[in-house]
């Protein structure tokens, strides 16, 4: 059986499934993947670029490299010399569009990869809760996870891809050397290799994972949160081996709230997935899955203002500068420029959550429209009119002013 695999938001070979099924399928196999968007701000390009490069080499490893395409070469590939394409479903609207179109022109074999559940304890997926402790409570108590997926030790050879662009990870990726910024609280590479050194490194030599949630509030430094996402956000580690390694902590370690934190996050992440299921397109609609009818001030100078971290407010403006020059931005700041830019401005929320798509190197589709959403008060929050106040949390969570120190605005904005 010749088969192709394209790689989406699976960016490993450990713990990956479907992977290692097309491996045990295929006579001979390909393997290919988009490259980044020219759309996309730089440092999440870099992420993305890493990580593929990272993905080549572990291919390499086993004789394969991996195609680059752009979304118009998808469209483009001849299926001909292949009998079967494997690829993990991914249920957004882009996504899903690209997976029909796919299977107009060849066999797809597809399943989920980037989830903790396989299915619901519901009767149906309109019966998920609207309220995320109803879902939590319900679904942690059974939840039991299968041993991690590896690959096959022998791999089928090689099979030519007929690639319309010709591209190839080692000398086409568009490798800018960006250095981080050095106040960055992530200095990361992309990629599965760094992603499970960091698992190590925050798991089981720093044990930082002992005081995550009492430092998970935190705005400066590399340690004050998992620093998980970005890798979860490609799939260059599985939810479900975090999940794994969390519990293997627990058990031969120690085991406490901080710990049980961690899961508790990857819970949250797992229910925006399934809000989708429910909602489908509403998670990307104006009015939201409450269906609230919006009418901002669509000001573009104002967001323009709140994008380049010139609106004044220190708390705001440093953590927007964050986000501009290292892609990043902590899980308190998100909420707050959130807050700031719908409660505040009265700017649309879609246009942030636009924003935080082309900026963030962590952008997963479902956690950042589902999260936009809730701050936004057309999504899941069961509290209604929910605001922050940036002064009172910047006195909290920065009460010395270290953070805003670190990011502050210069008074001539710098030409990134």
């Amino acid at each position: 059986m010749k088969v192709l695999y394209y790689f989406r938001n699976d960016f490993r070979l450990h713990d990956n499934p479907l992977l290692t099924k097309a491996l045990i399928k295929a006579s001979k196999i390909s393997f290919m993947a988009q490259k980044s968007h020219d759309h996309w701000g730089k440092w999440r390009k870099k992420f993305y670029d890493e990580s593929l490069l990272c993905l080549n080499q572990n291919l390499n490893r086993f004789g394969h490299h991996l195609n680059l395409l752009s979304s118009e070469d998808v469209q483009k590939l001849k299926f001909d010399t292949f009998d079967i394409l494997y690829t993990p479903k991914i249920n957004a609207i882009h996504e899903d569009r690209e997976y029909r179109e796919l299977k107009n022109r060849v066999t797809v074999i597809s399943e989920y990869n980037d989830r903790l559940l396989e299915t619901l304890p519901y009767s149906s997926v309109q019966d998920l809760p609207d309220v995320f402790t109803e879902f939590r409570k319900k679904v942690e108590k059974s939840f039991l996870l299968s041993p991690a997926i590896q690959p096959p030790k022998n791999w089928p050879p090689s099979l030519k891809i007929s690639n319309p662009s010709g591209l190839h990870c080692e000398n086409d990726l568009n490798q800018i050397e960006l250095i981080p910024h050095p106040n960055s609280a992530f200095p990361f590479k992309g990629g599965e290799t760094a992603g499970i050194e960091r698992v190590d490194d925050y798991f089981f030599k720093n044990k930082n994972i002992l005081t995550y949630k009492k430092t998970r509030n935190g705005l400066v430094g590399r340690d004050y949160s998992t620093k998980l996402s970005p890798y979860l956000a490609l799939g260059c580690l599985s939810a479900k081996d975090i999940y794994r390694k969390v519990e293997d902590f627990e058990k031969n370690i120690h085991k406490n709230q901080d710990t049980y934190w961690v899961k508790f996050e990857l819970w949250w992440r797992e229910y925006f997935r399934w809000v989708y299921e429910k909602y489908q397109i509403k998670l990307f609609m104006k009015n939201g899955i409450k269906g609230i009818p919006q009418f901002p001030n669509k000001d573009e100078d104002t967001f323009f203002q709140w994008k380049e971290g010139l609106t004044h407010n220190s708390f705001v403006d440093a953590n927007m500068n964050e986000l501009r020059l290292t892609g990043w931005m902590s899980n308190r700041g998100r909420q707050n420029v959130a807050s700031f830019l719908v409660k505040d401005l009265n700017l649309p929320w879609w246009w942030g959550a636009e924003y935080f798509e082309d900026q963030l190197i962590d952008y997963d589709v479902f956690s950042n429209w589902g999260n936009w959403q809730y701050v936004a008060g057309v999504g899941n929050d069961p509290r209604p009119n929910r605001y922050f106040n940036t002064h009172k949390q910047a006195a909290v969570y920065d009460e010395n002013g270290t953070f805003r120190s670190l990011w502050a605005t210069p008074k001539v904005s710098p030409i990134d």
